[in-house]
């Protein structure tokens, strides 16, 4: 599923130019063909979730991928521009159900090491999505049109579903109360806004009244939200469940390390099709070492985190962002690019997938029954905040160009481990839940009693 889910994303970026000279779009309007997935995906995660623990993983999983196979057959037939943008935002919702509910069956089917194991794979699948999606966007739409890719995309989901039926075993809904379908519109809507309005900040000098009302919609979503928690009729989170430390310092981590470089291969893409004048096929075949790369950090990410601890492997994953983020700033435009490119997006590929398997590792020793779907939603909910806030920052760094871009992307890296660092020390790190385990379990993984012992560290007990 998070292969399906990242290449669906990164898939349509190469298809962009074509897409607007059969459809007519004018380049101002093209970003709400990769922003209307991605907005209705971050607006309906925690909500799916939720749905997910209430109504059973298995099923909400084959409706969410079914959902993604109609939409993007819609998606492959649409006659005009605005039916594509419905069947992307289609699209983002029924990834938006489907995304959690997998990694629900991934934290509730595995324990220990083994899902210590299955995170890592989950890892590595959303890595090689994301990547193989720019390579066969430029393949598949320079040999048979930007529909092609849709095709494909419809295709992958339906032997999706095939794979779930064959393979999930029907797990029982662990929460017997209906979700709070009007806490899942409160934060749909709001999540929308906000993702809407960090889109809308490149712009803001020409459409400032347009962004300060997205925020203030995703103001006033907030202040409801608050209204219903006072009274105790907002169930969608319960509550308590972000107050605990392992959970809160997961989502902040995952958060920080998208906002620093989630945006880098938009960034680089950019270059190289600009810059270098490289084709969209080269420009996507440049993040097959990417993918290899975040596939080791995902791959490595439970053996350094039972070795150095959540904290100390969380600042290994952030240095080499910046570490990547700032050798591509001073990439040369001519001969040696390359290297350059090769090296920079590795390093960030590495750090991005090591974070977010440490994160999921975090988050999922400290649930209980019930609260799987929840957390799988909100992981990928924070996920996608940073990432929208971390584009729009680094965007608007980027004025001054691709070099100011990432390098704003280095020093926001370097930003993340400085408030990491301000937790340092046993107090500092036992309110963060960055706590370096004691000593090593003998299997070499995380295991549940290591979360236990964590925790008991946390607690100061």
């Amino acid at each position: 599923m998070p292969f399906l889910v990242a290449l669906e994303y990164s898939i349509v970026n190469v298809t962009l130019p074509g897409l607007a000279a059969e459809l007519d779009v004018a380049t101002a309007d093209l970003q709400w063909v990769l922003s209307g997935y991605a907005v209705a995906l971050g607006a309906g995660l925690l909500a799916g979730g939720r749905l997910a623990d209430s109504v059973g993983l298995r099923r909400v999983l084959s409706i969410g991928l079914w959902g993604f196979a109609v939409t993007s057959v819609a998606a492959a037939l649409a006659p005009t521009f605005g039916v594509l943008v419905v069947c992307r935002v289609g699209q983002g919702l029924s990834a938006a159900a489907a995304m959690p509910a997998a990694l629900a069956a991934v934290t509730t089917l595995f324990e220990g090491r083994t899902r210590v194991r299955a995170l890592s794979w989950w890892g590595a699948g959303a890595s090689l999505g994301f990547a193989m999606g720019a390579v066969l966007g430029g393949v598949l739409s320079a040999a048979a049109g930007w529909r092609a890719v849709f095709v494909a995309c419809t295709a992958l989901a339906v032997a999706a579903v095939v794979l779930v039926g064959r393979v999930v075993p029907r797990i029982p809904p662990a929460v017997t109360e209906p979700p709070d379908w009007v806490g899942a519109v409160q934060i749909g809507v709001g999540a929308a806004a906000f993702i809407v309005a960090c889109t809308g900040l490149a712009e803001v000098g020409t459409r400032p009244v347009a962004v300060l009302l997205w925020f203030g919609v995703a103001a006033a979503v907030v202040a409801t939200v608050r209204v219903r928690r006072r009274r105790g009729t907002f169930t969608l989170v319960p509550a308590g469940f972000l107050s605990r430390r392992p959970i809160l310092v997961a989502n902040l981590v995952g958060a920080g390390a998208a906002a620093a470089g989630g945006g880098m291969v938009y960034f680089v893409t950019s270059f190289t099709q600009s810059a270098l004048g490289w084709s969209p096929a080269a420009s996507g075949l440049l993040l097959l070492p990417d993918a290899a790369a975040a596939a080791a950090g995902a791959q490595t990410a439970g053996a350094l985190t039972a070795r150095f601890g959540v904290a100390r492997t969380s600042y290994l994953g952030m240095t080499a962002i910046a570490v990547g983020m700032s050798t591509l700033a001073v990439t040369p435009v001519g001969d040696g690019a390359l290297g350059w490119l090769v090296v920079g997006t590795c390093l960030v590929g590495y750090g991005l997938v090591l974070v977010g398997v440490v994160a999921s590792i975090q988050a999922s020793g400290a649930l209980g029954g019930g609260e799987h779907g929840l957390s799988g939603g909100l992981l990928v909910t924070t996920q996608q905040f940073g990432l929208a806030v971390g584009l729009a920052l680094l965007s608007l760094a980027g004025v001054g160009g691709y070099r100011a871009a990432t390098a704003a992307g280095a020093v926001l890296a370097v930003g993340v481990c400085v408030a990491l660092r301000a937790f340092g020390g046993r107090r500092g790190a036992a309110v963060a839940g960055l706590t370096v385990p004691a000593r090593r379990p003998r299997s070499g993984m995380v295991t549940s009693a290591t979360a236990k012992h964590s925790d008991r560290t946390l607690d100061g007990g």
